[in-house]
Parts: C-alpha cells; structure tokens; sequence
C-alpha cells in the first residue's frame, strides 16, 4: 500500500504557508517591543513630564505604541487572510480528493470500510484537518515565539528572575507533555465510539421506516442511549485530562508571578539598584504573555491531537490501493465494434477463495438481444451485473465487452455504454426534471417524457401541477416504490447505452406495469438488454433466460424450453402460476 501524506495536499499554498507565519511573526516583535516602552514611560516618561514638563516623553511613547498595535493589527489581518486561503483551499482538496477515491472504490473495498466512517472521514475529519492548518499557520510559530521572546527579554531584564522563567516554562511543558501522552491514547479510542455513534443514527435514520414496521422504536433508542453513553464516557476522559490542564497552568503561573514580585521588592527599594518599577512592570507583561501563549499551546495540543487522529484515517482511506485498476492505453468503448456485447469465459468471483459467489461461467450475449437471468436468492444474479460494469474484477476466468477484456477497456467509457437499473430506486434531490438531466445533460423535455411513457411513468408524472418540475426529496421519498422504480427505469431508458441491465427493477411494479415495461425493452432493437428477476412475468418473453442456482448456470434457453427441461425453472413457474 503506497502511504501518502494528507499536508502533502498544501503545496499548491506554499505562498500561504510562508507569508502567514511571517506576517505572524512581525506581530510577535511588536508584542515584545511594548512592555520595553511601557517601562520607559514608568521610569524616565513619568518623572520627566512631572519635573520638566515635558510631556511629549509620555505622549510619543504612547504614540508609539498605538502604532505597534495598529501594525500588529494589521499584520494579523494579512496572515489570517493567508491562513483563511490555505486552510480552505486545503480541505476543499482533501475533501474532492476523498470523494473521488470514494466514487473510485470497488464494492468489496467500499463495504469494509463502511458508510459511516466514510461520512465520519469526509465531514468531520476533512473539517478537523482543516482546522490544523488554520492554527499551524496562526499559531504554531506564533506560540513558541511569545514565550522564547518573552524569556529573553527577562533575562535582558534580570537574569535571576529569567532563570524563574525558565522554571516556570520547564514546569508547564513537564505537565503539557503527560497531558499529550494521555489524551493521545483517550482521543482514539474517543474517535471509534464517535463512528459507532455515527454509524447506529444513520442506520436509524435510513431505516427509520422498518423500525416503525417491525415495532423496534424502544429497542433502537436503547442501543441509541448505550452508544451515546458510551461516547459520553470517553469524551469525559478526554476532557478530564484537558480540563486538569488550565488549573495546574494558572497555579505556576501564580506562583512565579509571587516569586518575582518577591525578589524585586528587594531590589527596587535600595536607591542604588538598578531594577526600577518600570522592570517589574514588564516583566509582569511577559508573564501575562507566556501565560496566554501556554494556554494557547494547550489548546493546540487538543487541536493537533484530534486533527493527527483524523489525519491518520484520512491518510488510510487515500492510500487504498484500487483493485480496480485502468490501464494507461486503455480502450475507448466507442471504438469498440463486435456481434457479441458480453462474454463471460470460465469467471470465477467470490469475495474469499474458499467461498466463491460464481462458479465457472460461461456465457455470450449477442448485440440487440434480450436475456432473462433468474434465480433464488444469493445465487449470484446481482453479482453477474455489477462484473459487467467492472465493479470488481473477478478471481479468475475473462469477461469481454464487445470483443475486449474489460481490463483493457477505459473505466468511464464502459459505465457510459452501460445503463444500470438498480433494484433499490434511488433519485437525487431537485426535481424530476433535473434527475433526468444529471443522466442526459442535454436532454429536452421531449425526451424525458418520451423515457417517462416506456417506464409507464408519464400517467402519474402528467398529474402534478408542476409536472416535470416537481419536486424530489433526497432519495425519492416522497413517491412511492413503484413510482420510484418506474422513474428510475424512466432514467435507465433516457441514457444513451448500447447495453441496458435491468436488476429487479421491476420488483414493486405490478402485473400490467411489468407488462408496458417489457413492451419498451422489445422496442428498444438497437440495444442489448439483460433483466435480472425473481418473477417468470418479468422475463418470460426474453430471447434466451439464464437459470442461476448457488452460483452456478443450471441451464439456459427460451421460456418455454426451460418449463420443460429445467427442473429449478419449472418449480419457480408453478408457484408463480396464480
């Protein structure tokens, strides 16, 4: 597995990543500068306007200092705008990055990684990662930079109370430490009860309505109530951690703020000493500075935390290898011409050796033929199409597309030539119309009607007030299945393919729906067909029915052929008979 890098996704903001920090750092000097001023001001400013009267030694430091604000105003304004462009755009590509290796996964890789942790990883972690790189140019440098300059100047100032400084910064980096070892470990185990929380709400909710059939509301809002507490527990741990931080922090920040008032009490009163009151104020200054600095420091220690949890995953998902692999000369199936659409020659597929879903088949599909496949359930059916369409390879044997292996044969160009319809209906959110569009982008409303009659869509369509223009809730649900089934199939005609599959797509229709749909399919000469069914109705007027059973081809040939040869034919027709 090639191991890639989620920052790596920041070269295209090297312009950004460099000029923010930079921008950031002018800020710090100008931070640093002010407390050397406000000391001036206390010991010489002061004095000179009350003996001499000359108050331009308090008014042009002041002025100074406004100017110190303003630029390091400023500065900030121009590093968030390069941190705003950097972070943005950096999860803007992680994000379009994610989706298309998403879209690009097989089945079999998109199954083991689960829905809910894709929906976890391409929201939540993409939006954490995000954050990283907004704080990393904001205050990463800014942070260290506060309390090494800060220590500095207070030796600059008196080496002794330095030396307190640098006890103070040795002490809470001691404590930020443990804090990140700890959290380190909680955070993780903290992000695996997020997916399972993520995981159970959207099985609810795209479940909600077997729920409500079957009656198990109570039982799903307990095993709602045990996961959330669950997560509540290892967030608790977490934020305990972080929680304990703030205290210790303030406690030796306290307790160095004593100690150097202490010692320079001592100093400041001998008329000899050279350490003023205006020394003291600074050094008060630089502490209240590394103060917040340390507060930000364990702020981005939780950010980091949680963005490098989230980064790993990420970086998991990217550095999947495809067993779908295009060649670099593959074929445009446009170019492509043969008498045979499909060939299946001795494919095996299963999802592990031991346990294969097709066994040996053997099977060749003629241009503008119409072929039945039929069988119990598990015995394949599905398994059949989505080879066709290369959504997984199989384990051994060839399956050619108009004369072509399919692995020789460019990914896009196949699925375009192959319309789909699948047996759960699922339409986008927009309107009828746009549903169509997302198909055919150049489709008229002629066409979409056209579509909407073989589907024997157009009777129900015509009704609606808005007609094509009405609306669509996310996955179709306000239709029923039929009318989704029916719009689907609709989208299935509308697509310029050569070879139309249709999986159990009429599995809600009834009997006079089946019949007008199969009517269109016969219509259809120039394409191929293949209907995948558990009912005789739906394929019995097929020019070849593939009987499947436990992987396997039993037998193939006409309707009325195999009521009289195929045992396992006959039994599914004599109990569809009424």
């Amino acid at each position: 597995m090639k191991k890639i890098n989620a920052y790596s996704y920041l070269k295209s903001f090297k312009k950004e990543m460099i000029l923010g920090p930079i921008f950031k750092m002018l800020e710090v000097v100008f931070e640093l500068l002010t407390p050397f001023i406000i000391s001036y001001i206390i010991d010489v400013g002061i004095n000179r306007a009350i003996n001499d009267g000359n108050y331009l030694n308090i008014i042009i430091p002041d002025l100074i200092i406004i100017g110190f604000c303003l630029l390091g105003f400023l500065s900030t304004l121009v590093c968030q705008y390069y941190a705003s462009i950097a972070s943005q755009g950096f999860g803007t590509k992680i994000r379009d990055a994610l989706y298309k290796k998403i879209l690009g996964l097989s089945a079999s890789e998109f199954e083991k990684i689960g829905k809910a942790n894709l929906n976890t990883i391409i929201i939540n972690d993409s939006v954490r990662l995000q954050t990283s790189v907004a704080m990393m140019i904001r205050l990463v440098l800014r942070a260290p930079a506060i309390v090494l300059g800060s220590l500095i100047c207070a030796f600059v100032i008196n080496w002794k109370i330095g030396l307190i400084f640098l006890g103070l910064v040795a002490v809470i980096s001691t404590i930020l430490y443990f804090v990140i070892k700890e959290s380190t470990k909680r955070i993780k185990k903290a992000q695996e009860k997020t997916d399972d929380l993520v995981e159970i709400t959207s099985d609810s909710i795209y479940g909600t309505r077997y729920i409500r059939s079957f009656n198990l509301v109570e039982e799903e809002i307990n095993v709602f109530k045990e996961k959330s507490e669950e997560y509540r527990k290892s967030m608790m741990k977490v934020n305990f951690i972080n929680a304990l931080t703030n205290p210790f922090t303030m406690l030796v920040i306290n307790v160095t703020l004593v100690l150097i008032i202490y010692l320079s009490l001592g100093q400041i009163i001998p008329a000899n000493s050279d350490f003023t009151k205006g020394n003291l104020a600074s050094l008060v200054q630089y502490l209240n500075q590394i103060s917040i600095a340390l507060v930000v420091v364990l702020n981005l220690i939780v950010i980091f935390n949680k963005a490098f949890s989230s980064k790993r995953r990420i970086e998991e998902v990217l550095s999947i290898e495809n067993s779908i692999i295009e060649k670099d000369d593959a074929i445009d199936v446009k170019t492509l011409n043969s008498h045979k659409i499909v060939e299946f020659c001795g494919v095996f597929y299963g999802f592990s050796k031991d346990f294969p879903v097709l066994k040996d088949i053997n099977l060749s599909i003629n241009k503008g033929e119409i072929i039945g496949i039929i069988g119990g359930t598990g015995s394949g059916k599905t398994t059949l199409a989505k080879l066709i369409k290369r959504e997984f390879d199989p384990t051994s044997g060839t399956i050619k597309y108009k004369g072509e292996d399919l692995k020789n044969i460019q990914i896009e160009s196949l699925r375009n030539d192959v319309s789909h319809v699948l047996q759960n209906p699922c339409l986008f959110k927009g309107t009828i119309k746009t549903n169509f569009l997302n198909v055919k982008a150049n489709a008229t409303d002629e066409d979409i009607i056209c579509a909407l009659k073989k589907a024997y869509a157009y009777d129900f369509v015509k009704k609606y007030d808005d007609f094509l223009d009405h609306f669509v809730a996310e996955g179709g649900t306000n239709f029923s299945g039929g009318q989704r089934q029916r719009l689907c199939l609709a989208l299935g005609f509308i697509k310029d393919s050569n070879l139309m599959i249709f999986d159990d797509s009429t599995s809600a229709l009834d009997n006079l729906s089946i019949k007008e749909v199969n009517k269109s399919i016969k219509n259809e000469k120039e394409k191929t067909a293949i209907i995948i069914s558990q009912k005789i109705n739906a394929i019995k007027f097929a020019d070849r029915i593939v009987v499947l059973d436990k992987g396997e081809i039993i037998d193939i040939g006409t309707h009325e052929e195999l009521v009289k040869k195929c045992d396992i034919y006959r039994e599914i027709f004599d109990s569809q008979k009424s």
